[in-house]
């Protein structure tokens, strides 16, 4: 029998077994790089949205404080109460909220002949709205008490105040930070309850100031000594004379206190008032 030569029915050997591991090993690889472009996708995509969020959110918060001051429209709050027979004027702001809490406390100390009542024909409440209205919209509670009208500085008025700034703490979440702020007369009460008081004064502003240097001895000095004082007075005023401030702030510089005394040229003593509001405004915002 011969040999049949017909090689058709033999089966071939594969000749791509080493070119399928490369195959293989090409498909993981591109897998591999999808996987690696996808999630690195997601992760700049997720940055993005946490960048946006954040974004907004700054955005949010700048549109609330916006609204807040829009909103916030300054508007007065003014109380008359009666402090153990004596009546005073308190000032605030309307719409506080407790944030907005402690304020510091400006005491106003009204010259001779003016009373504290709720009467609107009464002529010192059109300038105790005044001081209210610059000082209040400033982060402060202001207030004066009548202090027995016309005390000259008496035992009895520096207690009215120091009632009137209790009756604030409690009542009106004033601090314990006091301003004070003396017309005329009321710069003996002023500076009388500065003398008996000064842990928590922090500045005081005398007008036209009626001031007894002879009473300032060395020991009364000494209790004002760290006070931050400050005096304007015109050198017309024929109700009290320039003279007087003048005196007094020598009589303090001799016992070693320095105080400054703004000398204003050719006032007389109703022209520094509530004419001066902002300058002791800008005194009180000094650090």
């Amino acid at each position: 029998m011969g040999i049949n030569w017909n090689t058709k029915n033999i089966p071939e050997r594969k000749k791509d077994g080493g070119n399928s591991y490369w195959v293989k090993l090409i498909g993981i690889a591109i897998v591999a790089f999808l996987l690696f472009v996808l999630g690195n996708s997601l992760l700049e995509k997720r940055r993005e949205q946490k960048e946006n969020k954040e974004k907004v959110d700054i955005v949010e918060e700048q549109k609330e404080k916006e609204e807040e001051v829009v909103v916030r429209e300054y508007k007065r709050l003014e109380s008359f109460e009666v402090i153990d027979g004596q009546m005073a004027y308190i000032a605030t702001e309307e719409g506080l909220k407790e944030k907005d809490y402690p304020r510091p406390i400006v005491i106003y100390n009204h010259g001779s002949t003016f009373v504290v009542n709720d009467k609107e024909d009464n002529p010192l409440l059109s300038d105790l709205r005044l001081y209210a209205d610059t000082f209040a919209k400033n982060g402060f509670i202001f207030a004066a008490s009548n202090a027995h009208g016309d005390n000259w500085g008496n035992a009895q008025s520096i207690e009215d105040n120091r009632k009137l700034v209790e009756h604030i703490k409690t009542n009106f979440h004033g601090s314990k930070d006091l301003y004070l702020l003396g017309f005329s007369m009321g710069g003996l009460p002023t500076m009388n309850f500065a003398h008996e008081y000064p842990e928590n004064i922090k500045k005081i502003a005398l007008l036209a100031p009626t001031s007894y240097a002879s009473n300032w001895n060395k020991k009364r000095v000494e209790r004002i000594m760290d006070l931050d004082i400050k005096i304007w007075h015109g050198d017309k005023d024929v109700n009290v004379p320039y003279s007087m401030s003048r005196d007094f702030v020598a009589r303090l510089k001799k016992e070693g206190k320095e105080v400054p005394i703004i000398t204003l040229e050719g006032k007389g003593h109703f022209d520094i008032d509530t004419e001066y509001i902002d300058n002791v405004l800008e005194f009180f915002q000094e650090k």
